[in-house]
């Protein structure tokens, strides 16, 4: 096959994407930008790929987000557009296995030895490429022409796929029968690595089997329709995906021997072969077992399986804070009170047995249907005498406070800056530091001390004073009392009253 034939059109992946980056943005996972995306497309077509996220998160950020309104047939603006411009940015030269978005982090030698064992395959349009509940006959790479994506026991229509998609992934992974059935929907050129080779080859170049992994990881949960649902997991039936983090995929699953509801929080398959990772994930299920606090979400266990790991969570039956903002904007001065003494509540209860949580925010904070608070997610948090991450920053930089960046002195005054962020945001229903570069962001809140005039929120002369020493900037100076914040916790079931049912909101 000739350099020429093995070109890909990006037209379609550049769709495909945008698809994918409305999934995350309306999960609340794309504040680290736009970088990670971009790095899925060669460098000549990034322009074009960059354009559409900047114009799909503009249109998003008008919205009213529900975690779970994901749209798989989201509609691409300016398609005519994007395909001048892909079609003008086609690399002159190079491999289908170089130009493809899923393998350009890998080695040299790795894209080489999956050029040199592709063989190249066509499908007439009506073609099945994959058939649902067989094995997968091995990886597929489309080179030209379009996919549909189908369930075939109910017949719906996941999605679509085109240039520069990967197939068959996830069945050639895990050893699984393939989750849907992909048929051709017009002539489609392809390359195909046969099972045989692809298994031979991840064992010579490991880097090959983590890249899929990864690929796998953006996939799940990012579709309406997920390819664990339905499916039963050391006796837990998956019933749907309910919300994604940075971390993990989470689903609603029925414990089958006790026929009760529950969250399954899946490790993101891209972190398996991360070993820092793979301790932090550890250390969650640690520390949430042994806290036991009515404002803190329980675990229940833990398991592996589908070469990942599951934690076994309550599961809330109500929304989390993020959503209830975005469904009733600012909230009156009571209720969040009686919100800031339930998060007061959890927090006095962890620090008290050394556990710092270290990514309070709107998202990690759930409210049931009886106004029960319940802060979750501490996968970021660290035991107070424990080393730093390998000097790495861990958290959400809009709610995280200046020591944060540079990882050092960091505890419990970490969660009440947070808290501060939080509070104001309940006030207002804006977030008090709109996401920017993670320096400037550090420098704009290293500079930022707390006075009369900032920050500008409706809050009496008692409730700004709780916030102003929340927010200073030198951890030093911050100063919180817990105990008395914690006097003013009480249920808020009101919330609810005018908000529309929402099935389920969980940890992320």
């Amino acid at each position: 096959m000739s350099e020429a034939e093995t070109q890909i059109d990006w037209t379609e992946q550049i769709a495909m994407l945008c698809r994918r980056f409305e999934a995350a943005l309306r999960a609340g996972d794309t504040f680290d930008g736009l970088e990670s995306w971009l790095l899925q497309v060669p460098t000549e077509v990034r322009p074009a790929l960059e354009s559409q996220l900047q114009r799909c998160r503009g249109e998003i950020g008008c919205e009213s987000i529900d975690t779970r309104a994901i749209s798989s047939d989201a509609i691409v603006a300016n398609e005519h557009h994007s395909l001048e411009v892909a079609n003008e940015s086609r690399s002159e030269g190079g491999s289908a296995v170089a130009e493809c978005g899923t393998f350009q982090g890998l080695s040299q030698a790795a894209r080489e030895a999956l050029q040199n064992n592709f063989a190249p395959i066509s499908f007439p349009s009506g073609a099945s490429i994959l058939h649902q509940g067989q094995p997968s006959p091995g990886l597929h790479l489309i080179l030209r022409g379009f996919v549909d994506i189908i369930d075939s026991e109910t017949g719906q229509r996941i999605d679509c796929d085109g240039a520069g998609s990967v197939l068959g992934e996830m069945s050639l992974l895990m050893d699984q029968p393939c989750s849907a059935t992909v048929v051709a929907t017009s002539q489609v050129e392809a390359m195909v690595l046969s099972s045989a080779a692809f298994h031979e080859l991840k064992s010579q170049h490991p880097e090959i089997e983590i890249a899929l992994s990864q690929l796998v990881s953006d996939r799940l949960g990012g579709r309406r329709h997920d390819a664990l649902c339905g499916k039963t997991i050391a006796g837990y039936q998956l019933k749907r995906c309910i919300n994604r983090g940075g971390m993990g995929v989470v689903y609603e699953a029925l414990q089958l021997d006790t026929n009760e509801a529950v969250a399954l929080k899946m490790l993101r398959h891209r972190f398996i072969y991360d070993d820092q990772m793979q301790k932090r994930f550890d250390q969650e299920a640690k520390l949430l077992s042994d806290l036991r606090h009515p404002n803190i979400v329980s675990l229940r266990g833990n398991f592996l399986a589908y070469r990942t790991r599951f934690l076994v969570l309550d599961l809330c039956d109500g929304a989390d804070l993020y959503q209830v903002l975005r469904a009733r904007g600012p909230l009156d001065e009571a209720t969040v009170r009686a919100i800031v003494g339930q998060i007061a509540q959890g927090l006095l209860y962890a620090h008290s047995r050394g556990v710092v949580h270290r990514d309070l925010k709107p998202g990690n904070v759930l409210v049931d249907r009886s106004g029960q608070v319940q802060l979750t997610d501490f996968g970021l948090s660290r035991l107070l005498e424990s080393e730093v991450l390998e000097g790495k920053a861990v958290g959400t930089p809009t709610y995280m406070p200046p020591e944060q960046f540079q990882t050092d002195r960091v505890g419990p005054e970490c969660d009440w800056y947070a808290l501060g962020c939080l509070t104001c945001e309940m006030l207002t229903s804006r977030i008090l530091f709109m996401p920017r570069k993670w320096l400037e962001l550090y420098e704009v809140k290293r500079a930022m001390k707390p006075s009369e005039h900032w920050p500008n929120v409706p809050a009496s002369g008692e409730l700004r004073e709780v916030i102003n020493g929340c927010l200073e900037p030198n951890p030093g100076d911050r100063h919180v009392d817990l105990e008395r914040l914690s006097a003013w916790a009480n249920p808020v079931p009101w919330l609810f009253q005018s908000v529309a049912r929402s099935p389920g909101s969980q940890p992320k």
